[in-house]
């Protein structure tokens, strides 16, 4: 897609063409079979049940047989047979959770993005080196109810096995018809560590704006009125015109309105030197207008853009619409990877019966590891580092400021809509409808997150 390009003198960014979890036990290091312990297969297969799997969480596993963590690295066999010998949880030892429909999860190594399999035809061997999903990638993810779960693989009907005897590092197969303490494992998701956190955590609101006042609170928002980027057609404004905060909510709102040569006026904010936050997790509830041309926008740019310019400071697009009503975008700019990013992806399916006309939730979290988009709390994206580092630096490891802006007009819109007449990205509908009736992007919240 078309991104938004940028670079800064002061405050005015010339920008855009557009971990968290719970370890739940400490695994005891039993080494006896779990022959010799029956009752403990018995009450295991009573409690197992299907349960929501952390879904687009980074976690790692802890073996019930040895307490070690289970790793897929293939510096030591190419293959990548996982084993469960590692104190410390590194990339190679931490999985992202994705669906696979149903009750069924995928799990990819963080290191290189590839997804564990469990291969029928090596008694149910399992490796972590697949790049696509098939039956034999899927797994069930089953709660114990004792604080520890277990992993069934669709392609053997079987569990997961760390068995000592197989050798001492304790190879893992699907193979194992019942479960006892060798097939358990407890798990946390990644709070940015190498091992696991002594105790529980979660995430934590850290900051947010209601919008519950009668004007915009200037301890958290900045309005930009400077910037004209991407051949945008509207001039931003501080006028209660373009920037309202009434009954709840703050409102854009685009105007025809012919200023300082463009024909368009609208509003901008920004949280630069006031909100400013490292990883974490970032939401806004919002609606917006519908039109082609008209492009709202939530986003995060790197603090250091002063120091450093864009693409360097890293760009994170949370949502982008150019006027249809029917999907969203995001998108990641960075060195290497700007302006027509190939990190990208438009959503749909959450809008075929729910236009962005309605209100969504729309949020990112982002950490050392890997970037997510989710829209009304379910997972739409992840990128992995190693996803990003293919095309250059991963900048995402310091802090970020937020904006909120109503363009019109412009690159992106001009390169989905094909309009050149009257503006650029602009069709005369969308300028008949400007006219007639501003067009209002209203946020009811921003809330920002840690993990803690």
């Amino acid at each position: 897609m078309n991104a938004k390009l940028g670079k800064t003198t002061g405050m005015n960014w010339l920008v855009k063409w557009g971990l968290g979890g719970v370890l739940l036990v400490a695994s005891a290091c039993g080494q006896s079979p779990e022959t010799s312990t029956p009752a403990a297969v018995e009450t295991a297969e009573v409690q197992q049940r299907a349960t929501v799997a952390p879904i687009g969480k980074t976690i790692w596993l802890r073996a019930g047989t040895n307490g070690k963590i289970v790793s897929a690295d293939r510096n030591i066999n190419a293959n990548a047979p996982l084993v469960a010998n590692r104190d410390a949880a590194a990339g190679w030892e931490k999985f992202v959770v994705g669906s696979a429909g149903g009750d069924y999860i995928t799990l990819r190594v963080q290191e290189t993005g590839a997804y564990l399999s469990a291969d029928p035809n090596n008694a149910g061997e399992v490796t972590g080196f697949r790049t696509a999903v098939g039956e034999w990638e899927q797994f069930l993810w089953v709660d114990f109810g004792n604080g520890s779960i277990g992993l069934k693989a669709k392609s053997t009907g079987k569990f997961v096995v760390t068995d000592t005897n197989r050798g001492a590092h304790a190879p893992l197969f699907a193979d194992r018809a019942t479960a006892g303490q060798w097939e358990s494992f407890t798990w946390a998701a990644d709070g940015g560590g190498t091992t696991p956190p002594p105790s529980g955590g979660g995430w934590v609101q850290v900051w947010g704006d209601e919008f519950d006042g009668t004007s915009v609170n200037t301890s958290n928002w900045t309005p930009n009125t400077t910037v004209h980027v991407n051949n945008e057609q509207q001039q931003y404004t501080n006028s209660s015109e373009n920037i309202q905060v009434s009954n709840g909510t703050l409102k854009l709102i685009a105007r025809y309105k012919p200023t300082n040569g463009y024909p368009f006026t609208s509003g901008r904010l920004e949280s630069a030197g006031k909100r400013e936050f490292g990883h974490g997790a970032v939401e806004a509830r919002i609606k917006m207008p519908v039109g082609p041309g008209l492009w709202p926008a939530f986003w995060m740019l790197g603090n250091d853009i002063n120091s450093v310019g864009w693409p360097q400071c890293g760009e994170l697009d949370i949502l982008e619409n150019v006027g249809y009503a029917d999907w969203t975008s995001g998108a990641l700019h960075g060195p290497g990877y700007s302006g027509n990013t190939p990190i990208n992806a438009q959503f749909r399916a959450q809008f075929v019966n729910n236009p962005v006309s309605n209100w969504h939730t729309y949020r990112t979290e982002y950490s050392s590891a890997d970037i997510k988009w989710f829209i009304d709390g379910q997972l739409v994206k992840t990128v992995l580092k190693s996803e990003v580092t293919r095309y250059g630096a991963y900048v995402y490891d310091h802090p970020f400021f937020i904006i909120l802006n109503l363009a019109v007009g412009g690159g992106y819109p001009q390169g989905v809509n094909g309009a050149t007449w009257p503006y650029p990205g602009v069709p005369q509908s969308t300028a008949d409808l400007i006219t007639r009736t501003p067009q209002v992007m209203e946020i009811d919240y921003v809330r920002a997150f840690q993990w803690r």
